[in-house]
């Protein structure tokens, strides 16, 4: 049909890619796309209240299901505000796709209103980033950029201006098969036999395993098996087993365990797989490392390799293991899970506590021990990424996700209705602090508008926690970080969701209960303790001498605790 605009065949070959939803706002020059939203009924528009909430619900999309998700924006403002959002996309590598506004290819150039230069602005967020310049660049323009964030697993951006958009596309049925699943790679079968030469010799090895070991989790175990070796997890990698699984020892890093970093700093073998861990202060220096990455720059990026195997998780693992000799040996595994043994018992001394004020452990605890065998959680940035980490003990078919490369706050609510659209029979829960929330709060409205039926909990301690420690451990008192915050629970009812309030450790189960039953988008306020501060697994001399020096200053008036008194 000759009578299809550029809009109308954009739309068509994201249908055929599997996309269910666009998010954005309307107005300006991107009203010819929404339109042709309106004129079809495959794809849904989720009119966000902030484009940057559209990103980060699309990021976690691409995330959680490792298919395309969609974002736009208008000219200028709207397309600024997705750069956060997409920012995540890409150091998380999670295949996601921008359309922007731009103003009618006559005014470019001329300073024009909103006329924002979006090929540079988008330069480096991008892996593929064009202007659609005429409607005889369709479809070939739209799949290209679908393929480039599809199969290198990151942005694309594409610039529409006004007019161009409403074109017509001469043959909008010329096109090709897009997708198709990605093939096995398996390294050289030389570097196989060389990785297991290294791996048979080795007594004390610890696997360190990412997300790139998602769908290798059959033979991720069956390797751990064999070599007796305990399982640390990056944090982005904290569902591909069970927390409780009786060969992981928790995470490594500030927001690790105690036996994860025992276990890698003891080990005599590193098994790197699937997994760009960055924190390189916590990795060996002088310390055998084998590590698989299906990119392979990634190999040796961080430390040095003895093998770097580029290929798949699953298909290199499989291969790896006819090759390996089982250790008899488990003393190493046994001394890291009496470790953890030990650290979990230490953790439920203030997940079990009737302190007040609560624990923010305890209520990260409670949520995990009443949420759903095949619950997602979306988790925020700060302070509840901690409790996150330590205290959610994901089961069974739980999914969890996080902005991990850019750290971004404000990601969780947002993530969270990506999350529940995509998946509308499972729960899903945001882990927020009130500084993250309160960053995206409008959007809660947008939750509401389209009855998706979020859990919003809000780990809420009056302030930026996560800066505090900052600022203590560089001897720096306190300063700065105290936030005025509203009655959460009460915005929610006004918003017209549901919502509780609760202020201490009475009634948290039933509280954590009924808002993990709710029908309606739900907003948890929960006040707790803070003081409560997130201490790394090993703490550095400098840093504990930092942290005392901020405190001596605190007692002695500086800083400040604005706000924080006679909230109990």
């Amino acid at each position: 049909m000759a009578d299809k605009n550029v809009c109308d065949v954009i739309l068509e070959v994201l249908a055929d890619a599997g996309v269910k939803y666009i998010f954005g706002i309307p107005g300006g020059v991107i009203n010819a796309m929404v339109d042709a939203i309106r004129r079809q009924d495959i794809i849904k528009m989720i009119h966000v209240r902030h484009e940057e909430a559209g990103a980060f619900a699309a990021s976690a999309q691409a995330k959680l299901s490792g298919k395309l998700a969609v974002c736009m924006g208008t000219s200028g403002p709207g397309a600024i505000h997705l750069l956060n959002g997409l920012y995540d996309a890409k150091l998380d590598r999670a295949p996601v796709l921008a359309i922007t506004g731009q103003v009618e290819t006559r005014f470019e150039g001329s300073d024009y209103h909103q006329e924002v230069n979006l090929l540079s602005l988008f330069e480096n967020v991008a892996i593929y980033n064009q202007q659609v310049e005429s409607g005889e660049q369709m479809p070939r323009i739209i799949e290209q950029a679908v393929r480039a964030a599809y199969y290198h697993k990151g942005v694309a951006h594409i610039s529409l201006p006004m007019d161009v958009a409403r074109q017509k596309v001469s043959r909008p049925e010329y096109r090709t098969k897009l997708l198709s699943e990605q093939p096995a790679m398996i390294p050289p079968p030389q570097y196989i036999r060389e990785a297991a030469a290294y791996l048979n010799t080795c007594s004390k090895i610890t696997i360190l395993a990412g997300i790139g070991a998602k769908h290798a989790t059959t033979q991720l175990e069956e390797v751990a098996r064999i070599l007796k070796a305990p399982i640390v997890k990056a944090l982005r990698g904290k569902d591909i087993l069970p927390d409780a699984h009786p060969y992981c020892i928790g995470g490594l890093g500030l927001l690790g365990t105690k036996p994860g970093y025992e276990a890698v700093r003891d080990c005599d073998c590193l098994f790197m797989i699937g997994t760009d861990f960055p924190y390189v202060e916590f990795l060996p220096e002088k310390l055998k490392v084998i590590q698989i990455d299906i990119d392979g720059t990634q190999l040796g990026k961080r430390v040095p390799v003895e093998v770097g195997l580029w290929g798949d998780a699953a298909s290199t693992l499989a291969a790896l293991i006819p090759q390996l000799h089982p250790h008899e040996n488990d003393d190493f595994l046994e001394t890291s899970r009496a470790h953890m043994k030990t650290w979990r018992s230490s953790l439920a001394t203030f997940e079990t506590s009737g302190d007040l004020p609560l624990h923010p452990q305890a209520l990260a605890a409670c949520i995990s021990k009443y949420a759903e065998s095949d619950a997602i959680y979306c988790c925020d940035t700060g302070n509840v990424t901690v409790w996150a980490a330590r205290n959610i003990m994901i089961r069974d078919q739980q999914k969890f996700t996080l902005s991990a490369g850019l750290a971004s706050m404000a990601f969780g609510m947002s993530a969270a209705m990506g999350a529940k659209l995509l998946y509308p029979d499972k729960q899903v829960i945001a882990l927020c602090g009130d500084g993250g929330f309160a960053m995206l709060m409008a959007d809660f409205l947008t939750a509401v508008k389209y009855d998706i039926a979020i859990v919003v909990v809000v780990f809420n301690n009056h302030k930026l926690g996560m800066i505090q420690a900052e600022e203590e451990v560089m001897g720096i008192p306190e300063f700065e970080v105290y936030q005025h915050n509203c009655d959460f629970a009460e915005y929610a009812k006004i918003c017209g969701g549901d919502g509780l309030k609760l202020m201490g450790p009475t009634g948290l189960e039933d509280a954590v209960k009924k808002a993990l039953i709710s029908k309606k988008p739900f907003i948890l306020d929960v006040e707790v303790n803070a003081e409560e501060l997130p201490y790394p697994p090993h703490t550095e001399i400098e840093q504990a001498f930092g942290f005392l020096k901020a405190k001596v200053k605190e007692y002695m008036g500086e800083g400040e605790k604005e706000g924080l008194h006679n909230r109990f």
